[in-house]
């Protein structure tokens, strides 16, 4: 009863988290630009936001192979149909709350391909640690070709509001104090409890810390590390395509370039980071980036942002709920003709 509770308030935190985002987006919006956008929305070549759709498709179909290719080496064999609309089913819940997805794709795994869910979800945390290496990499790189333009969103969203805060919480003694005592007390505890502790760590417990273990270490050991990387290159030009090519839905943003194509995924990723799905700090980002540095007017940014934010979360509802349903459907097909 009490997880559901959590559950529920964590749902209603992020959702009244994302709201709060999109009132920012629009509280000084006004009737004109109201208008604006609306004419902005009419005029749009829908058939480039149908192309990013299935561009974003393929990405998650990249993404998919590249699970198999983890999966291989540990000894396990899924269906391609199988990992894709698992990680649908991940994207699908990954809306409702901050990493559900993962664990969702997990157990899905489990239950239909005998992948432990220890084993998945290691490979799952290698797939997110190299993401987040190539999102590092890339906005390195942006920020290099970019620097005059995005240095100062750069600042601005990430590096001065991270070291304003720790700035703060440095100069408050009490919050020092406080984090001293508090490691003091965890290493006691650590080195007063520690045979106790060894012993807690069952049978079970090492084989779940064994099955994570070899999950993670699974990247080192691919079989296929050429298609790996592949895959690994292909979902990220993927991602960077299906914003690229929306840009051509609109006559204002038909200039610009891939590389401000680059810019948007990597601090739109931000968003997508901060609030389950990007809702409300998708389009905060975006349209501070297409305003502010590329100078695009509001209407119009607005009027992208949200074009790109809910084609890809019409795809992702769709289809997840899609793959939903053919993950119970074709395997008890399976299941039955065996």
């Amino acid at each position: 009863m009490k997880s559901k509770l959590l559950t529920i308030l964590k749902f209603l935190f992020f959702l009244g988290l994302g709201v709060a985002l999109i009132w920012l987006a629009l509280r000084n919006t006004t009737d004109e630009e109201f208008s604006n956008i609306k004419t902005s929305l009419a005029n749009a070549n829908y058939f480039w936001i149908f192309v990013s759709i299935i561009i974003s498709g393929l990405s998650h179909y990249f993404r998919s192979l590249r699970w198999k290719i983890l999966l291989d080496p540990l000894g396990y064999k899924p269906k391609t149909s199988n990992t894709f609309f698992s990680v649908m089913v991940g994207y699908l819940a990954n809306f409702a709350l901050p990493r559900l997805g993962e664990v969702s794709r997990c157990g899905l795994m489990t239950k239909y391909e005998k992948v432990p869910f220890t084993v998945g979800f290691g490979t799952v945390l290698s797939e997110r640690a190299l993401d987040v290496v190539c999102l590092v990499l890339i906005f390195f790189a942006a920020l290099s070709l970019e620097f005059g333009r995005i240095s100062g969103i750069a600042n601005d969203l990430i590096f001065n509001t991270v070291s304003e805060k720790f700035h703060a919480l440095m100069q408050k003694q009490t919050f020092v104090i406080v984090a001293i005592i508090c490691l003091l007390i965890c290493a006691a505890a650590f080195f007063y409890f520690r045979k106790k502790i060894q012993s807690l760590i069952s049978a079970k417990a090492k084989g779940f810390i064994k099955g994570l273990w070899d999950g993670l270490l699974s990247i080192k050991n691919v079989n296929k590390p050429v298609w790996f990387i592949l895959h690994t290159i292909l979902i990220w030009i993927m991602y960077v395509l299906q914003v690229y090519v929306c840009f051509f839905a609109f006559e204002e943003t038909a200039h610009l370039s891939v590389m401000v194509a680059v810019v948007i995924v990597v601090f739109g990723s931000l968003g997508v980071i901060a609030v389950p799905g990007g809702t409300g700090a998708y389009q905060l980002i975006v349209i501070q980036i297409l305003t502010t540095v590329y100078l695009i007017g509001k209407p119009v940014a607005f009027a992208f942002a949200w074009a790109v934010w809910t084609s890809q979360f019409a795809l992702i509802m769709s289809v997840g709920l899609i793959s939903f349903i053919l993950l119970a459907a074709l395997n008890k097909e399976i299941k039955t003709e065996k």
